[in-house]
């Protein structure tokens, strides 16, 4: 069964050039971390507040401005927005100019809303000026959430495709924290410097993807999809360079013989293909699963992180996000290993109910006592940590794995926009709605805010058990044929067309298999007897 679930897949078929576009073409993600680590961090930054703010207190003789829930809300919210936009793009610009254009537009776009944000402190601080720069920013980070998921999955060898994703999803959190550490030494600053320094580092990674993109090969599914099948091959021969006794005859014909026989059943692939068939199906499991990875709190940790600890007495707060953030860097470096060897389906679902119990206690706790001892603030960043060390080794990556791998190949970058907008749809109306749930002034649920996301995580424990497919280690060409075969998704991971599958994936190449090697009928029997 080569090396489909082997501990020793990732040593085995990583080759330099599969690390390489596995680093390279995450820079989108790592503006991504960046992004949010530095918002959510630089919203409780005094000076910065005294700036941008309109919300004006006096304490005891004194007067201080901050960011009002309302510029809290719209700052974040139209980042959120921008992503959303990306996303809508990124699907057509995949389509028709290839996934390495999708990179070039990443770049540039988002080298345009740094020069916004960072020109918005020009004479006073222009706060709807930095609200629309974080729109452009959000822009290349949707296009990016698109395109690089969709091009590792495309390129890797089915064996260790979890562990590629993972690269975009460990490079997102080793942005943010270095956004943090950024922020930590910045924290007694008092200049504009405060906000300058963390914006224009921004410019680092699409600085990086115009310099080194040229590259990267371009995906050979793409290529094959665009009959460049000479291209094709040499793209395969790349990525595959290091791999012992490698040829790509033998994938390149698959995965000819696998578009075509797609064109021929399906036809040209249209966006309501998505609501069709057996397509529905993946459709909804890939919003269903991206709904759910937003709902279940990443806004609330990646965004409003800081006004929760300093709402609970914390002052630290600069110093725990750079622990917080090391921790993240770490626990998600995991994940190259573990979604390949153990599975999607169990790492979600234990996931899920750890974050659940966590954030339901930090709502327990915190409403049960409305003035915090120092045991009890303790205790609720203990829990936060919890919620962390699950999520970063559940929802955090496969997510966008199994997003960009459940979908048709025909249909793979449209559903995966789909997914992915609705996702982020979730995320804007927490961005919008969550400081107005905290806030003293409107909801005052403060760490109450726990029971919402707990809730959500508790009901995507069963969303998981009874809708999503565990797909470790199957080719994406076999996820087709036993869509196609009528088996049901919770069923996947033990039915015998998997198995014969991996056996015929012997050396661990990308491979495509038609649908004909395990018929419908012989799909059905096995269902009758699960």
């Amino acid at each position: 069964m080569g090396n489909f679930g082997k501990a020793s897949a990732l040593k085995e078929e990583m080759t330099p050039m599969l690390a390489f576009i596995a680093v390279l073409s995450s820079c989108g993600a790592w503006t991504f971390g960046w992004d949010n680590a530095w918002w959510g961090g630089i919203m409780g930054n005094a000076y910065f507040g005294s700036r941008f703010g309109d919300l004006t207190t006096t304490t005891a003789g004194v007067t201080t401005t901050a960011l009002s829930a309302t510029q809290q809300s719209v700052g974040t919210g139209l980042g959120t927005a921008g992503i959303m936009v990306g996303c809508m793009i990124a699907g057509q610009i995949a389509h028709w100019g290839g996934r390495k254009l999708c990179f070039y537009c990443v770049a540039l776009i988002s080298l345009i809303g740094v020069l916004i944000q960072v020109t918005s402190g020009i004479g006073g601080g222009r706060f709807y000026q930095m609200a629309v720069g974080k729109l452009v920013v959000g822009a290349s980070i949707g296009i990016a959430s698109i395109a690089v998921p969709l091009y590792q999955a495309e390129c890797a060898p089915a064996p260790i495709r979890g562990a590629l994703v993972n690269t975009y999803v460990t490079v997102q959190a080793l942005g943010s924290w270095m956004a943090y550490c950024c922020l930590y030494t910045l924290v007694n600053e008092s200049g504009q410097r405060v906000w300058i320094i963390p914006i224009c580092i921004q410019m680092l990674a699409p600085i990086l993807m115009v310099a080194f993109g040229w590259l990267l090969p371009e995906s050979p599914r793409y290529l094959i999809e665009k009959g460049r099948l000479e291209d094709a091959r040499e793209s395969l021969l790349r990525l595959r360079r290091g791999k012992r006794g490698y040829t790509p005859d033998e994938d390149l014909a698959a995965l000819e013989q696998a578009h075509e026989e797609s064109i021929s059943a399906h036809g040209q692939a249209k966006w309501s293909d998505c609501f069709r068939g057996s397509d529905l199906k993946r459709t909804l499991i890939v919003l269903g699963i991206q709904c759910l990875q937003q709902g279940q709190g990443i806004g609330f940790m990646s965004q409003y992180l800081v006004v929760f600890f300093l709402q609970i007495g914390f002052t630290q707060v600069y110093l725990i996000l750079v622990i917080v953030g090391a921790l993240l860097v770490v626990l998600t470096s995991v994940g190259f290993f573990t979604q390949d060897f153990i599975g999607r389906r169990m790492l979600l679902m234990i996931g899920a109910l750890f974050q659940g119990a966590a954030l339901m206690s930090v709502g327990g706790i915190t409403k049960a006592f409305p003035v915090l001892t120092d045991s009890q603030r303790n205790a609720c960043v203990g829990l936060i940590f919890v919620w962390l060390i699950a999520f970063t080794q559940s929802w955090t990556n496969i997510p966008w794995t199994v997003s960009a791998e459940l979908p048709s190949n025909r249909l793979r970058d449209k559903t995966l926009t789909i997914g992915a907008w609705g996702g982020y749809g979730v995320g804007l109306i927490i961005t919008f709605v969550n400081p107005y749930m905290q806030d003293a002034q409107f909801g005052n649920l403060g760490g109450g805010v726990g029971f919402v996301y707990g809730a959500i995580s508790f009901v995507s424990v069963a969303f998981v058990y009874f809708f999503m497919p565990e797909l470790k280690g199957i080719t994406l060409e076999t996820v087709d044929a036993m869509f196609d075969a009528g088996i049901p998704p919770r069923k996947m991971g033990t039915h015998p067309m998997r198995f014969e599958r991996a056996a015929h994936a012997d050396h661990g190449e990308v491979q495509a298999t038609g649908a004909h090697d395990v018929t419908a009928k012989e799909a059905d029997e096995h269902d009758e007897k699960v």
